[in-house]
């Protein structure tokens, strides 16, 4: 998207909170076919019911999907 000016914007970074594989594996139902919402270029997305009331989209790293995907994945 571009300003005003013609310059692209800078994406805002997205708070994102630290959960525990126990919490993300309760809220997924172990990352199982009732959560699973798609399949992304780097693994599985699982819709997850946070203790807020929101939705979030939950991405399973498959580190079979490339050789060195972690910093692609984390931009993402």
């Amino acid at each position: 998207m571009a300003a005003r000016g013609g310059a692209p914007q800078k994406a805002l970074p997205i708070e994102t909170p630290a959960m525990s594989l126990d919490e993300l594996n309760r809220l997924t139902g172990n990352f199982g076919q009732k959560s699973l919402i798609g399949e992304g270029s780097y693994g599985r997305v699982f819709l997850a019911k946070l203790s807020s009331g929101e939705q979030a989209a939950i991405k399973k790293l498959d580190t079979s999907a490339s050789q060195e995907p972690d910093s692609d994945f984390t931009a993402q």
